[in-house]
């Protein structure tokens, strides 16, 4: 299935590229989106494929399916569907 990842800051930078169309298998959930990333796109994601085991282990990478936060959903867990808009992003603060 096709799913549509756009990206920006830093994950933009990460993987080269704004935007990009992947072939996943079915039944794809965002952790595995971000592992076909780290393998297929840029060994410069890796460390963001997998959960951190301590809260600063890498900034926070925040990832939207359709305009909803995967937390919201079943996190990296939430499951792909044909034609999903996935935008992956860290999140910047600052006054």
């Amino acid at each position: 299935m096709k799913v549509k990842v756009r990206s920006v800051g830093l994950v933009k930078q990460l993987l080269g590229q704004g935007e990009l169309e992947l072939v996943v298998p079915e039944g794809t959930a965002v952790s595995g989106l971000l592992r076909v990333l780290a393998d297929e796109k840029s060994e410069k994601m890796a460390p963001f494929a997998v959960e951190p085991k301590a809260p600063s282990a890498h900034a926070p990478l925040r990832v939207m399916i359709n305009g909803r936060d995967i937390q919201a959903l079943e996190g990296r867990h939430t499951v792909l569907e044909e034609g999903d808009d996935v935008l992956i992003f860290v999140p910047i603060a600052g006054g």
